[in-house]
């Protein structure tokens, strides 16, 4: 054989991999995005990301100001020194195969990620990310409040209310356990207003009685909360949602079970077939639909 001699090689590298998770199917999205990335404090220099045909994945070949990572000069580390992050009130998310951005903690975020969906399935979302990365960044989508019901879910409905404000609970975060090993989550918007998907299946009580219970009698017992820390809620100039993990590490609230009984959680049943609408329960109109909360 005969000897090979490289006279030059080139290097690229993509600065960004974004895999988008549905939470509420525990799937990959890949239709319907758009997503923009712009360097801090200037978004004249926005991009839009691009969808592979084959993977579903959104990425970048070049971003601003990162062209030494891309030709293969510099390492993702002269920008972004990894860390571990491990936030005091996040909470699991079903579906996502690692955290948000594991290597968060350490170097400041320099870009800013905007994301919407074009079909409203999914509620929009800001991210702020030290760039460029060396790995793929899973990123969880949030289902909108209009979503239709989907097959084999059950259903949690409602809107939040910061009482001693008196206005809406803007992008609270809604979790609901079935047991205490798993927790299924979900968005407030800016009105407050959520919906929570949960697989009927993982929840399924024992079958009694013979014949076994029907339908109709089907129910689930579910453990409610609410994260709720508007001070926490760090948000770009002119720039809505807040950013995404800053929602995630939102403090625990104290939620009004009933007028009179608060508490860090509350237990409401959620029957087959039906849509659980997740109030305080002997509101007066025309506030009897709300779900009151203190922050934290």
């Amino acid at each position: 054989m005969l000897p090979v001699r490289v006279l030059e090689s080139s290097v690229r590298r993509a600065p960004l991999g974004l895999r988008f998770i549905d939470l509420a199917q525990g799937v990959a999205v890949s239709d319907g995005l758009e997503v923009l990335a712009w360097p801090l404090g200037v978004r004249r220099e926005a991009r839009y990301a691009v969808r592979s045909p084959l993977s579903g994945i959104y990425g970048y070949r070049a971003l601003p100001g990162l062209r030494l990572f891309e030709v293969g000069q510099q390492p993702a580390s002269f920008w972004c020194t990894p860390g571990v992050s491990s936030p005091p009130h996040s909470i699991e998310l079903p579906g996502l195969e690692q955290p948000l951005d594991p290597d968060f903690e350490g170097p400041l975020p320099n870009f800013a990620l905007q994301v919407s969906d074009h079909q409203g399935r999914f509620l929009p979302l800001s991210l702020l990310l030290c760039l460029p990365k060396e790995s793929l960044v899973e990123v969880p989508l949030f289902s909108s409040p209009s979503r239709p019901a989907l097959s084999g879910q059950g259903v949690l409905r409602g809107q939040v209310w910061d009482a001693a404000s008196d206005r809406p609970a803007a992008w609270a975060l809604v979790s609901a356990a079935p047991d205490d090993t798993t927790s299924y989550a979900s968005l407030a918007d800016a009105r407050g207003v959520f919906t929570l998907f949960l697989p009927y299946a993982s929840t399924l009580p024992p079958l009694m009685g013979s014949p076994p219970h029907g339908g109709d009698e089907l129910r689930w017992e579910l453990t409610i909360r609410v994260a709720y820390e508007p001070a926490g809620q760090q948000r770009l100039i002119g720039q809505e949602p807040p950013d995404l993990r800053s929602l995630l590490e939102q403090a625990p609230a104290q939620i009004h079970d009933q007028v009179g009984v608060v508490a860090d959680h509350i237990i409401r049943l959620l029957h087959l077939g039906q849509e659980l609408q997740v109030v305080t329960e002997n509101l007066d109109p025309p506030n009897r639909m709300r779900l009151l909360v203190d922050s934290a």
